[in-house]
């Protein structure tokens, strides 16, 4: 019965570590001034990222979450996909915009510029 309990307690912490797409959080999504403030990174205040950026360096797509893309700006971010993300959810400044992924072609994404 001991082995049964501690099995789905373990399954309920597993489960419950999940990020749903579109998650705002430290992960992704969530405003910072440094990168203490993020679980990765913080891109800073700046005309790409109004109000600052918790994110993901990234090389390819295979380094972002699902629903986000590896886009070409500060060496390599994870930006959120338009239009299924509504990016006014991140602050006034941001919008959808094409931009170049780090691994060639284009993606809609969430972006201040």
């Amino acid at each position: 019965m001991k082995l049964l309990a501690l099995s789905l307690m373990s399954l309920g912490l597993v489960t419950g570590c999940s990020r749903s797409p579109g998650d705002i959080d430290s992960y992704i999504g969530d405003t910072c001034v440094r990168d203490s403030d993020c679980d990765q990174r913080c891109y800073l205040d700046n005309q790409d990222f109004p109000g600052g950026f918790c994110s993901v360096s990234c090389r390819s797509d295979a380094d972002c979450p699902s629903d986000t893309a590896c886009i070409d700006k500060a060496g390599g971010v994870c930006l959120y996909l338009c239009p299924a993300f509504d990016c006014a959810a991140l602050g006034p400044g941001w919008h959808c915009s094409d931009k170049e992924r780090v691994t060639g072609g284009k993606d809609n994404v969430c972006i201040g510029d």
